[in-house]
């Protein structure tokens, strides 16, 4: 690709994901993703836990805290970053889609999930940027046998397994479609070549790469050196923690879950990669589909496999769906004059339903699917009565039996506000959820405020009666 497309496109995506990047109130999870990096930079602390996922974000965050500051801008950057990376690699991609890349690239700008996400804190941008990275290395030292590929694809994924546990996944893609793709060309002689035949270059990049991946992964996982139970935590518990998850149907969704979204979002995508398996399947049986193509149908089948079998659904994984369904949907993308005027059209409305998305309705988590226990305004207007009332000299605290009370830690993050899941008397306020606020009436209190802290989810700013 020409370099200044690649620079136009990169500062396409910049502008996108910067644009009024802090406006939208944080939402409870990227709430929680920023108190832990904040705790990390300020207190030292931290223990890899799979429920909030892999150390990486938090330790990359922390940094971006330690040299900006620590805001809702700088907390959202991390995956900004990586959507960068990604688009960049993306573009690298030309010598297998030829002109085609350009849609591959559009979707990665474009998605109303991959934008929607890509300026949100969690995690899975880290991963689709990352993975972009990791396939094109591993395409390049198929062609070349240049060693740097081998080691710039072990630290992606690496830095995707320290990211988040569905890396697996994606591990097991690429290695299963590696060993899958070795037996279809070469038959089981492949699998002996890889297992007994061995030269200096091979055994110098294996122990390289091992180097690599348990250095990166120690690093991250036991709170650099610090904490090694974090090893067992990060390989077979984060595995039993996520199987747990499963059979408890955590966050269970009907088996259609996805293709709602996708279809109401990522329609033009889906049409693509729908015409794309059509044509795959045609090459497929006169023999003529490179190891790209069945590498892209590949993934993009384990993809669709793997998100649908697993009961957790939530809708910033659709990112994990349609990137592979993109990628073989453009390999394939026509030519002809009708199939232009199609894919004008589709790209038209992708972009009037990815902006409105983004950046007009990304509070409205009751009619968007996209959008996910979204924190609202006036989540921040309750931070912002409470700050107040503490400067004040007024006694306040946070009661809350269940903890839910997020984003609320991390925009009074500067000021020593008690919490608290069990009644404490003494208070001038109390601030408690729609759950106990009568059993706080009953303690002698008024409530004075009702907020709106995620959709149907109210805490009231309650008042000692004198």
């Amino acid at each position: 690709m020409d370099r200044r497309a690649v620079v136009v496109i990169l500062l396409i995506c910049l502008v996108t994901r910067l644009v009024a990047l802090d406006v939208r109130p944080m939402d409870h999870d990227e709430s929680v993703h920023a108190w832990i990096a904040y705790q990390l930079l300020t207190k030292d602390v931290y223990t890899y836990d799979p429920a909030f996922h892999g150390p990486f974000l938090y330790y990359a965050s922390a940094l971006l805290f330690f040299l900006f500051g620590d805001s809702e801008f700088i907390a959202r950057l991390t995956p900004v970053i990586f959507s960068l990376i990604g688009v960049l690699f993306a573009c690298f991609y030309r010598r297998w889609l030829g002109s085609n890349v350009y849609l591959f690239v559009f979707c990665l700008l474009f998605s109303p999930a991959i934008l929607y996400y890509s300026r949100y804190m969690r995690n899975d941008i880290i991963l689709i940027g990352s993975f972009i990275a990791a396939i094109y290395a591993y395409f390049r030292y198929s062609e070349t046998s240049k060693e740097r590929f081998v080691y710039a694809s072990t630290l992606f994924l690496v830095v995707m397994v320290c990211s988040k546990e569905n890396a697996y996944i994606y591990l097991a893609t690429l290695l299963s479609f590696a060993l899958f793709y070795g037996i279809y060309t070469e038959g089981w002689r492949y699998v002996i070549r890889k297992l007994l035949k061995w030269n200096l270059k091979k055994i110098r990049m294996t122990v390289l790469c091992l180097a690599i991946f348990v250095l990166v992964f120690s690093f991250f996982y036991t709170s650099a050196f610090s904490d090694f139970s974090g090893l067992e935590r990060g390989t077979v518990g984060a595995v039993e923690h996520w199987l747990e998850k499963h059979e408890q149907r955590d966050h269970y969704k009907h088996p259609g879950y996805y293709a709602k979204i996708l279809l109401e979002y990522e329609f033009m995508f889906v049409g693509l990669a729908v015409a794309g398996f059509y044509f795959f399947v045609k090459r497929l049986k006169e023999k003529k589909a490179t190891k790209f193509e069945l590498f892209a149908a590949y993934w993009a089948v384990t993809a669709l496999l793997a998100y649908h079998v697993f009961a957790h659904k939530v809708p910033w994984l659709i990112v994990h769906l349609v990137t592979p369904l993109a990628l073989l949907g453009s390999i394939y993308a026509r030519n002809t004059k009708s199939a232009r005027v199609a894919t004008v059209i589709a790209a038209i409305a992708t972009l009037v339903v990815a902006f409105y998305v983004t950046y007009i309705n990304y509070n409205d988590a009751t009619n968007e699917d996209l959008i996910y226990i979204q924190a609202q305004p006036t989540a921040v207007e309750l931070a912002k009565v409470v700050e107040e009332k503490f400067n004040a000299g007024e006694k306040i605290i946070i009661y809350e039996p269940e903890n839910d009370y997020w984003p609320l830690p991390w925009y009074l993050r500067h000021y020593k506000i008690p919490y608290s899941t069990v009644w404490l008397s003494g208070y001038d306020y109390v601030v408690t959820s729609d759950r106990e606020e009568k059993a706080v009436e009953e303690k002698g209190y008024s409530a004075i405020g009702k907020y709106e802290v995620r959709p149907g989810y109210f805490m009231f700013l309650m008042k000692k009666i004198k």
